[in-house]
């Protein structure tokens, strides 16, 4: 029995469809449906191009900002740890408190509890009691304070740590292998220890009608100088006390007094019956001063001078302090701190070939002068930098 086929089947279906005439379209209808698809084309390929631009426009946004961001993060990371580099290194911290110990810095005291720190952001004053210590730590000493003592810390500048013992006793230890090369000087009323890396101690006892310092090292060397002139080199178990400058008459006990002369009394046996108005009057006979009389007044106002020019540094306001350390570098030629004073200033005010002149003047007066190293580095320096 055959199967019977209906048309409805593929083959039939594809056989019909090949006798079929196919309808050709007119030239306008061919052109018509051309540019349909010419234009769809292009629509297409315009999407295309701009979504891919969009794309490429916002991936170099974001990494645009992306940069940004990481090159502000850097920015702000270097800026932030410069800035905590350069606190620590120019800042003091008061540390390993004992007993009651009261800190004073910009006007305002507070007493410091045992065991408890502080970081000394302005020039600060620190007081001992007579059963408490302290200690102050920088990037550069470490400087113990005794009972009984009171000492200033002036902020540290990239050449010199300066700290002003008014009373008592403080142990410094300077940290040699630093790669900080700034100076550390303990200063007194009568004297300046100035230091690269040592172990020393300074003194400042009360007498009488003056102060007294002492100073004694236990390891490296250190300068004292008294009136900013050098007046001896330290070394290992050495000792100096200023008692020695005021015996030898080099130095005079601070707000020393000139003596006044009595009135001198007339003989009554010279004088005429008519008393002239000379001769009824007390006659003062006034007398030069002595020698000593006069080199006192001349350091007094040495030491006036120079502590001027440091507070205007200490202040930062470095021209007045140019100012004030020339003039008296040119009134007392032989103030070998006021001469390294005047250079350093010079120098922070890039005042390149005046700063190297002046370390050359003072190389030459002062070849083994406790800045000698500082100085000649300054000065080769700057010939270095000079055009050939």
């Amino acid at each position: 029995m055959s199967e019977k086929r209906f048309p409805s089947q593929p083959d039939d279906v594809l056989r019909r469809w090949g006798t079929q005439v196919v309808p050709v379209d007119t030239p306008a209808r061919a052109l018509q449906r051309r540019a349909q698809v010419v234009d769809a084309l292009s629509r297409s390929i315009r999407e295309n191009a701009d979504q891919q631009e969009r794309r490429s426009r916002a991936r170099w946004v974001v990494g645009l900002g992306l940069a940004a961001s990481l090159a502000l993060g850097i920015g702000v990371a270097v800026h932030v740890r410069r800035g905590l580099v350069d606190a620590n290194q120019n800042s003091a911290i008061v540390a390993e408190v004992q007993g009651a110990v009261v800190v004073t810095e910009a006007g305002q005291s507070r007493v410091l509890s045992h065991g408890s720190s502080l970081a000394l952001h302005t020039v600060g004053e620190i007081e001992t009691a007579a059963d408490a210590q302290a200690d102050i730590h920088s990037q550069k000493s470490l400087v113990h304070l005794n009972p009984a003592t009171k000492l200033t810390v002036p902020q540290a500048t990239s050449v010199e740590e300066r700290y002003r013992l008014a009373l008592g006793r403080v142990d410094v230890s300077v940290d040699k292998n630093s790669r900080i090369t700034r100076s550390v000087v303990v200063e007194t009323p009568n004297a300046e220890v100035v230091v690269h890396g040592t172990v020393f101690a300074v003194g400042v006892s009360p007498r009488a009608q003056h102060t007294v310092t002492d100073v004694s090292v236990t390891r490296g060397s250190v300068w004292v100088l008294a009136n900013g002139v050098q007046v001896a080199l330290l070394g290992p178990g050495q000792h100096w006390s200023s008692e020695t400058l005021l015996a030898s008459g080099a130095s005079a006990p601070s707000g020393a007094q000139l003596a006044t002369p009595e009135p001198q009394k007339t003989d009554s046996a010279n004088v005429d019956a008519a008393p002239t108005e000379a001769s009824s009057s007390s006659h003062v006979v006034r007398r030069e001063p002595t020698v000593a009389e006069a080199k006192a007044s001349t350091l007094a106002e040495q030491e006036r001078m120079f502590q001027e020019a440091i507070d205007a540094r200490n202040r930062g306001d470095d021209p007045r302090a140019v100012e004030l350390f020339t003039r008296l570098v040119a009134r007392y030629p032989s103030y070998e701190e006021a001469e390294v004073q005047l250079f350093r200033a010079q120098k922070r005010l890039g005042q390149t070939a005046a700063a190297a002149a002046g370390a050359r003047r003072y190389l030459a007066e002062h070849p083994q002068g406790f800045a000698h190293e500082e100085a000649r580095s300054l000065a080769l320096s700057s010939a270095a930098a000079q055009p050939r």
